[in-house]
Parts: C-alpha cells; structure tokens; sequence
C-alpha cells in the first residue's frame, strides 16, 4: 500500500525514466552485460597485446596475446589454467577485487531502469528487478564464452572445471553489491530477507572484526613493503634481469602491486606461525628459511636469506595476539560497560572468528599454484592459518575481556 501511494515521477515534477525508443529494454540489458564484461576483459588484454607488440615471437600472430590475456582475465577471476600436471591457480587479489568491482557498477546501471515498485517475485526481489539482473549476467556469460573460445588460440589453456566462477560466482557477487547499492534508495528486498537480519552479537562484533582485519592485513602489507625497501638491490637486479624493457617493466611491476595482498596474507601465516613456501622444499617460518629455487619474480628478492633465524624472532607471534587485544578492546567499546561477561567474550569470541575465517577463505581463493611439481603447491595453507590466526586472536582478545572483568570486581 505505501508503494503504491508514493507519487509518480510526473507528479513531482521530475522527468520519468524513459528507455531509447530504438533499443529495446531487454536488449539494453544484455547489451550493458556484454559491454561490462569486454570493458573489464581488455583491461587485461590491452596491456597483454602492447607487452607482445614490444617483443614478438618470431612467427607468432596476434591470436596468441589476445588467447594469452583471455586465459590472465579468466585467471583473475578465479578459472584454473593449464594442461595435464601444469596447473596455475594463482589470482592477484587487488586485480580479481577491482574486476568485480567493475562488474558491480556495470550491473548497477543495468538495474538504473528497472521497476522498483513491481510486485516481489517469490517474496525476494521486484520482478523487474529480477528480470533486468537476469538479462545482465546473460550478457557478462556472452562475453566469458567469448573469452573462453579465445584461450583456445593462446598458449595459457583454460581447465573447463574451473569455468563456473567467472561465470557464477563473479557476477553473483557483482549483482549483491549492486542490489545492495539500490537497495539504499528503494525497497527491493522483499519479506523473505526478513530473516537474514543478523541477531545483536553479530552486529557488534562487526565493527571490531572489520578492524582487525584492516590492521592485520595492513601491518602484513607495511611488512612486505619494508622487505622491498631493504633489499631493493636485490629486488631492482632482478627486474633489470628480466629485460623487460620500460612498458614490460610498468606491467611487471603493476603484476606484482596485484599480487600485494597475496603476499600480505603469506606474512600473516608467517607471523601466525604456519610459513609459507615460495617453492617446495624452500619453506619459510619464525624458525628460519630453506633455500631453492625461486621463479624470477623480482618481489621474491626480498625473501630472507636461507638459513636459521634468531631466537627472539619468534617473538613475532605475539603480533596477531597483540591484535586480538585490540580486537578485544574494541568489542569492549561496541557493548554496554556494564553489560556481562557472557555478552562480552561472546562478541570479542566472534569478531575473532570472523577474521580468522575471512583469512582463511582470502587465502584459499588467492590460490597457491604457478605450475608443475616444484611450484604446484606455493604460498600458505589456507586451513592451518586460519586456524592459527583464530587461536592467537582469542588469546589476546579474551585477555583484554578478563582483564577488564578482574577490573570491575574490584
């Protein structure tokens, strides 16, 4: 009743929302899915074609760096590639995070023009509403076949099993965060969401579980930059090595600004405990660092040396309890000073939780392959992180709780 009563576009005065008479409605929409998704795909070609333009193979034709940069877009999108033991399952996550991004704001103006008012399609989402999103993910879907029939020239194969993320799972995620976007300013959600309310806990352990995430990750990134400052000679050798000339230095080294987070999450399982490995049998912990043969990535200079490590650098551990202590403390802040115990751990307990889960799914979907045997398996074991992680949180967190209940009593 209360829609139905809002006042048209007409009588306020305002300019109704009109489609081009020559392109209809559902063609506008597959149209914005196709364009979304070509829009993203050449931000990943067009540097992929220019880097080849500047050192092409003898005999080789343009198919390949366009196959090439299909297989690295669907790769970013979390599709595997490679052929029989070859496997790379490797996604930067700062690239994969602003491919959905773009995917979001494409779906966002597709949804621009449809009818918020419109009666709920199974208590979820206006049918128009529904209709329009259906038609954009048509349109993303087009242009991932199309991508997918393009690796078919290129020397990076796509592992088919691996097709249904870009094409279920990323415009899924778009399509959430665009609704949601909407959701702001209309009533789009229907009945059915009701009861996806979160209860009172949940709602103030998310405050303090965004915090802690950011200044975990955000001391693992300052760490890994402070590795490149110190060794840069190392690092700016590599590069050099390379050869890869201005315009394939600027891509290389954007590759590996991608890649920052992946190797901001590496630090956390160091820092946890767990390690890491670069490669197998070169595995890297408080303990110390094993030696091997790392692939030419300039960013992989600023490893460590090989060898044992001072004692006091396992020491390091305390620093995902010392954040669990600021965890702790803002859960604090988040609930009644006098609210009960029970109520505090329990919010401290969850935000705890939250981060280490979220650690554990950003590893897992950052992947841990960059080929065959010695590099089939790199980077840090999602599960035992997360873990990790968890455990240290709580340890710091609930000491903080304690602490302030022992100071209460007094």
């Amino acid at each position: 009743m209360l829609r139905g009563a809002r006042p048209s576009a007409d009588e306020v005065g305002g300019a109704p929302s009109q489609r081009p008479s020559w392109l209809p409605g559902p063609v506008r929409d597959v149209l914005v899915g196709v364009a979304t998704g070509v829009l993203s795909l050449l931000l990943v070609v067009v540097p992929t074609v220019l880097g080849w333009l500047l050192d092409p193979r003898p005999g080789a034709s343009l198919a390949e760096p366009l196959g090439a940069g299909s297989s690295l877009w669907l790769l970013v999108q979390g599709a595997h590639l490679g052929a029989g033991a070859t496997k790379v399952a490797f996604v930067p996550l700062a690239l994969g995070a602003l491919v959905v991004w773009l995917a979001s704001r494409g779906a966002g103006r597709a949804l621009e023009t449809s009818d918020v008012d419109d009666e709920f399609l199974g208590d979820l989402l206006p049918r128009s509403v529904t209709a329009v999103a259906a038609r954009w993910w048509l349109g993303y879907a087009v242009t991932v076949g199309l991508a997918s029939a393009l690796t078919l020239v290129g020397s990076l194969p796509l592992r088919w099993l691996s097709l249904p993320v870009p094409v279920l799972v990323v415009p899924a995620l778009a399509l959430v965060l665009a609704v949601r976007r909407l959701s702001r300013g209309a009533d789009v959600l229907g009945p059915r969401f009701d009861v996806l309310v979160p209860p009172e806990t949940a709602r103030r352990a998310a405050g303090p579980a965004v915090r802690g995430l950011a200044m975990l990750l955000g001391l693992a990134t300052l760490t890994v930059l402070a590795a490149v400052f110190v060794r840069w000679d190392a690092v700016s050798g590599l590069q050099g090595e390379i050869g890869a000339g201005f315009l394939g230095g600027l891509l290389l080294t954007g590759a590996q600004a991608a890649a920052l987070p992946n190797l901001a999450l590496w630090v956390v399982a160091l820092l946890a405990g767990p390690g890491f490995s670069v490669v197998d049998g070169a595995h890297t912990s408080l303990a110390g660092s094993a030696s091997g043969l790392m692939p030419l990535v300039p960013v992989l200079g600023a490893m460590p040396g090989p060898g044992p490590w001072p004692w006091f650098a396992r020491l390091l551990v305390l620093v995902p309890v010392l954040v669990g202590a600021y965890v702790g403390r803002r859960s604090l802040n988040a609930v009644a000073r006098l609210s009960s115990l029970r109520t505090k751990a329990s919010v401290a307990v969850l935000a705890c939780v939250v981060v280490a889960v979220v650690i554990g799914l950003l590893d897992g979907l950052g992947g841990g392959s960059l080929g065959a045997y010695r590099l089939s398996d790199i980077g840090a074991h999602a599960l035992s992180t997360a873990v990790a992680v968890g455990g240290e949180l709580l340890v710091g967190a609930l000491a903080v709780v304690a602490w302030d209940a022992w100071r209460l009593r007094r």
